[in-house]
């Protein structure tokens, strides 16, 4: 949980994948340990949230996310694209979809198909255009699908929470069934003011741009909240124009980073700052970010990005390719073979290292 507040969440896109971003924080840590607060009522929970994507977030912050993150820049979106498909306004889904979706599945867990397959009833009952051809991902093939689940609308609006898996499916459950229900909503506004000042808490000195990257606010909506923070932020401008802006007195000298630190792809460190500089030189960022939105699995040293891995599963085990972004040393390959191996024990597999070069 401490590591989940720290971040401001964790990226799960890929919820396996992030298991791994919590083990690069946590010395020991064990997925028994996720999966421990990943759960109703539990200490942690998984939506849609900063950046429009996934992203394991303490409970207890789930509103400040929810009502203070991107979703209401959504909205339009959601209304545009419900109306191209004949589907009704947001009262109608309301009314007619998602609170009787929410009745339907009162106290339990339901898989996407789940989800799916009552909205395709309930659309059809009210005489509406029910399935569609639909384009999914990066694929060129469009497939029939349901013309509509409401799954992110749900979630954006704070009904709907991921509650795990099932086989090869996500499960989902209305977030009164998960979560603690709060004694009365807090106010939109002021949740995006609490959502800001926890990023520049954790990751400040930030300028208004890692604002706006990192949680994908609109602008108006960052400088609104920079002013309602203004009595408690320290401005300062570091060999540029740019301000930067943290939360109160320097707490003392900078923590030492730790010598090796293996992160997965589209890891909350790679996602926090539009500014990579501070762990990663400009020259590099493409062999980071790749195209199609593509974030890489790193090895940072000391602090900063040194090469780009890629996995590949054999009967021996796992092998790993390491691209470095730079030389590397004798004694740095050995700490990452060292590092792996750690790796290794926790993923219960064996892993061989190769570098290229």
């Amino acid at each position: 949980m401490k590591v989940a507040e720290g971040c401001c969440g964790i990226n799960s896109q890929d919820l396996l994948e992030s298991f791994s971003s919590f083990w690069a924080r946590i010395s020991g840590f064990r997925d028994s340990d996720l999966a421990s607060e990943l759960k109703p009522k539990g200490g942690l929970v998984r939506t849609w949230t900063v950046r429009s994507t996934m992203h394991t977030i303490a409970a207890k912050d789930y509103w400040v996310h929810v009502l203070g993150g991107p979703g209401r820049r959504f909205q339009p979106w959601f209304d545009r694209t419900a109306k191209k498909r004949g589907i009704p306004d947001r009262d109608f889904r309301m009314r007619f979809l998602y609170q009787p979706f929410l009745e339907h599945i009162k106290g339990r867990a339901v898989t996407s198909n789940e989800i799916e397959q009552f909205m395709i009833e309930r659309l059809t009952r009210h005489g509406l255009r029910s399935r569609m051809k639909l384009q999914r991902g990066w694929s060129s093939t469009p497939i029939q699908g349901p013309s509509w689940t409401g799954m992110s609308e749900m979630s954006y609006l704070g009904l709907l929470v991921n509650a795990g898996r099932k086989g090869s499916e996500s499960l989902w459950m209305g977030s009164t069934d998960y979560l603690t229900a709060p004694r009365s909503l807090p106010d939109p506004a002021e949740c995006t003011v609490e959502l800001v000042r926890k990023y520049i808490e954790r990751y400040g000195p930030v300028t208004r741009e890692d604002i706006a990257y990192w949680s994908f606010l609109r602008k108006d909506q960052v400088d609104a909240a920079l002013e309602a923070l203004k009595k408690d932020l320290t401005k300062r401008k570091f060999h540029s124009s740019e301000e930067y802006f943290s939360l109160g007195e320097d707490s003392g000298d900078p923590v030492e980073p730790p010598g090796v630190v293996i992160l997965p792809e589209f890891d909350s460190l790679m996602m926090g700052y539009k500014d990579k500089s501070r762990f990663l030189s400009h020259d590099r960022v493409k062999k980071v970010f790749g195209s199609f939105a593509a974030v890489n699995r790193t090895i940072l040293l000391d602090g900063f990005v040194a090469a780009t891995w890629k996995r590949k599963k054999n009967r021996a085990g796992v092998t790993v390719r390491a691209s470095s972004l730079r030389s590397l040393r004798t004694r740095e390959k050995r700490s990452i073979e060292e590092e792996f191996a750690n790796y290794a024990d926790y993923q219960g597999t064996k892993i061989s290292v190769e570098f290229d070069r």
